[in-house]
């Protein structure tokens, strides 16, 4: 697999998500007759999040083209600013999930749980998929491959905002965007049949990636996840 042209695949990515997002975000943010940024109108908890995630593709574009341009010492020293990132990344994405959380007489609505699993799983799987960059940090094959991972995770939230006329299927829009981005990392594991260092990620990024998936198609209608939203919702976060 050549990675040399990761950085635009990035840029696509950065694109996708500012179309997926534009009706439900960008575009608010000039609602105003003004035409100047109105920050106020939008819970904080989503410009947080928003911040983080951007930093995050930007990061991953950077990285991309430096690696391309050989500044492999400078990949490393801006590599190191994820420490700082992913953890503010991983608090964002928490505050977020209980922000938009309302308890009820009955409790939490399916619809909610739904979507908290949906964002708590798509987090897990950025989590693993960035530790197993990290622990792989001095094999590039690898390293390389985990950081892709990263960047699958924004598939889902991104194509689901997106107003297609898609054919019904049993949980709607979920199962398109669950299999795009499976359809994905199967082209890149036969893109790879052939190569020897690396082609394992992918197909372990794949095995992560279906198992969150059934689990959010199969698992959220459940007394344990009844009680764990419920918990999750009393915690005095936002």
């Amino acid at each position: 697999m050549i990675f040399h042209k990761s950085g635009y695949y990035f840029i696509a990515l950065l694109l996708l998500a500012v179309i997926g997002f534009w009706n439900s975000y960008f575009s608010t943010l000039f609602s105003g007759t003004d035409g100047f940024l109105h920050f106020s109108e939008i819970n904080n908890y989503v410009h947080f999040h928003a911040v983080t995630m951007l930093l995050w593709i930007g990061m991953l574009i950077t990285q991309s083209f430096l690696i391309r341009f050989n500044k492999r010492s400078l990949h490393k020293f801006v590599g190191k600013f994820s420490y700082l990132l992913v953890p503010v990344l991983v608090v964002s994405l928490i505050l977020l999930a209980h922000s938009q959380i309302t308890i009820y007489e009955y409790g939490i609505s399916y619809g909610r749980q739904y979507i908290l699993f949906l964002q708590l799983s798509l987090l897990s799987i950025f989590v693993i998929a960035y530790g197993l960059a990290i622990a792989n940090r001095h094999t590039p094959a690898r390293h390389a491959r985990y950081m892709i991972g990263t960047a699958l995770t924004m598939i889902d939230p991104a194509v689901a905002r997106i107003p297609l006329d898609l054919p019904p299927l049993p949980f709607s829009y979920q199962v398109w965007t669950f299999g795009l981005t499976d359809l994905i990392l199967i082209v890149l594991i036969f893109l790879e049949r052939n190569h020897k260092r690396g082609r394992e990620v992918f197909p372990i990024m794949l095995g992560v990636f279906l198992l969150f998936q059934g689990f959010n198609l199969t698992a959220t209608r459940s007394l344990i996840w009844d009680n764990f939203s419920l918990w999750f919702a009393r915690l005095p976060l936002t």
